[in-house]
Order: structure tokens, then C-alpha cells, then sequence
């Protein structure tokens, strides 16, 4: 069974169904509306527990309801949460999700930014002998770069989803072993434009020689572009009537972290992470149940 550490924000989904996305100075009825478990830590965490992987989490939730709730759904799905505090008020996002799976997200830190060198310090052991260490960025910048010295330290792996958005320093990028951006974030990282495979490629290229070792670029429907040092190609996005997209990317990191853990290739481990990913955006909210034959070999 493969080891993450998950570093990363835990947030209670208010999830509104519309129309469409909602414009400036507009106001629009919702057609239905529902509360979910979210949060892109948890959402990564919740996946890569589902298929098989030993995951323990750190992060922070609120001293209220949420936060009780939102501990006892990592627990209810498999993440070992010793290393998650209660502190203020649970993070929020809220989210416009039309009839066509689009979303629109207003993220509410909360708890998440309470998170402490201090509980890092406390989890040295576990990253020593986790697989993976899995990030994103819905959380303190210094958390993360402090969480990935460790990584480094141990020789552990470290997988950075670059999300949301923001600038990231030279120091941070070096130690990533594999950066999974979407378009909008490569282009931040970068400079680049990357519209066509020149301009991927252009891209990837500046992140390599800031010592990203590889990188994963998910391109939506049309599949995820991939490059390192010895490969670089796309692998295809699987097709399928979509419902809601809603935690789509975490489906897609989390799966793949499981499967590079356990030993597949990344063109190998990709293509399972697109499986995933398309399973989820035929469900409703980011966290759901996976069907046992999704399961990673």
C-alpha cells in the first residue's frame, strides 16, 4: 500500500446549481443548492484514500459543525487525521455549477490559514517514509515551502498541484518532483502562452531548468500534455457526458499520485488519473464514491 502525505486545505462545498455563471451587478436564482465536503487537500486526500492508498493529512478545520463534520468524512473515507487541528471557523468555497458541469468557486480561507510550521514539525517521521508528498496552494505559501524542505531532506517525492494560481519562487519549484498546472497556471509560472505543443513545450522547458524534474499539464478535454528530460506527449482525455466538474483536477492528482507510488510509468499512471477524473465529472460534488473497479492495480 503506497504512503501520502497530504498537506492542504479542508472546506465545507455550498454548491449552487444555475443557469450559468453568474455576471457582475447580476442577481439569479439558484435552481437547487446543497452542502458538501471539499477543499482541494481534501479532495486529493479522499481519492487517493479510496483507491487503496495509505493517507494521512495535514491541515486545519474550524472549532464548529463544519469542522466536525469535515474531520468525520476524512475518517468516514480513510485519511488518518492525527495531524489535523480545530481552530477558528472551518474554510468555505462557494460554488455556481451550471447545467452544463461548468463552476465558479469564491474560496473563504478560514482554518486554513492557521496551519502551523509547528504541526509540520510533528509529521517529520511520517515524511521520511511517505511515497509522496502531496501540495497545493490553498494554503500559507510558507507552509508549503517549509513542507517541501523536509521532503527534500528525506529524499521524499514531493507532487505540487499549482492551484490556485500565484507566483512561485525558484527555490520552491527545484525541489518539485512532478508539477501538475492547468493552462492558466503554467502561463503564471512561465510567461508563456502555451496555446499550441510549441508553446507547451516552450513552457515546460523554463520549468525543467528550474529543476522541476517533470510536468503534467492538464489541458481539460483535450487530454494532459507531459514532459521531462527523456518524454514528453499527450495522452487523451477519456469522453464522457459530464455532470459536474466540480473537483475534477483533485481527482486527477490525487489518482495520479497513487499510481506513481505505486511504480507506473507516468504515461501509464496518467491515463488511469484521466480515467478517474472523467468517472468524477459524471458524479455530482468533488468528493465522490469511486467505483471499486476504478481501482489502481
Amino acid at each position: 500500500m503506497p504512503k501520502i502525505l497530504v498537506v492542504g486545505s479542508i472546506n465545507v462545498d455550498l454548491i449552487y446549481r444555475v443557469p450559468y455563471i453568474i455576471t457582475p451587478g447580476e442577481t439569479l436564482h439558484s435552481t437547487s443548492c446543497h452542502i458538501g465536503m471539499g477543499g482541494k487537500g481534501a479532495n486529493q486526500a479522499v481519492t487517493a484514500a479510496q483507491l487503496q492508498a495509505e493517507v494521512y493529512f495535514v491541515g486545519a478545520v474550524g472549532e464548529d459543525h463544519y469542522g466536525d463534520y469535515a474531520l468525520q468524512n476524512l475518517r468516514d473515507r480513510n485519511v488518518k487525521t492525527p495531524f489535523i487541528k480545530q481552530e477558528g471557523a472551518t474554510g468555505q468555497a462557494i460554488i455556481q455549477v451550471t447545467d452544463q458541469g461548468e463552476n465558479a468557486i469564491i474560496l473563504v480561507p478560514g482554518a486554513n490559514y492557521h496551519i502551523t510550521a509547528q504541526q509540520l514539525d510533528e509529521v517529520c517521521d511520517c515524511i521520511k517514509t511517505a511515497d509522496i508528498l502531496l501540495l497545493q496552494l490553498e494554503v500559507p505559501l510558507a507552509i508549503i515551502e517549509q513542507a517541501t524542505k523536509l521532503a527534500t531532506a528525506a529524499g521524499t517525492k514531493i507532487m505540487l498541484n499549482p492551484a490556485p494560481a500565484q507566483p512561485l519562487s525558484d527555490a520552491l519549484l527545484q525541489q518539485v518532483t512532478i508539477l501538475t498546472p492547468n493552462e492558466t497556471e503554467l502561463a503564471l509560472l512561465t510567461g508563456v502562452k502555451a496555446q499550441d505543443d510549441k508553446g507547451l513545450k516552450e513552457a515546460c522547458q523554463l520549468l525543467l531548468a528550474k529543476g522541476v524534474q517533470g510536468v503534467v499539464v492538464t489541458l481539460g478535454s483535450r487530454g494532459v500534455f507531459y514532459y521531462t528530460n527523456k518524454r514528453n506527449g499527450y495522452v487523451a482525455a477519456k469522453k464522457v457526458p459530464v455532470k459536474d466538474t466540480t473537483g475534477a483536477g483533485d481527482a486527477f492528482n490525487g489518482a495520479l499520485a497513487v499510481a506513481l507510488s505505486k511504480g507506473q510509468s507516468l504515461e501509464d499512471a496518467i491515463s488511469y488519473a484521466n480515467e478517474i477524473a472523467a468517472y468524477v465529472v459524471t458524479q455530482s460534488g468533488a468528493q465522490p464514491d469511486l467505483a471499486i473497479h476504478l481501482t489502481c492495480n
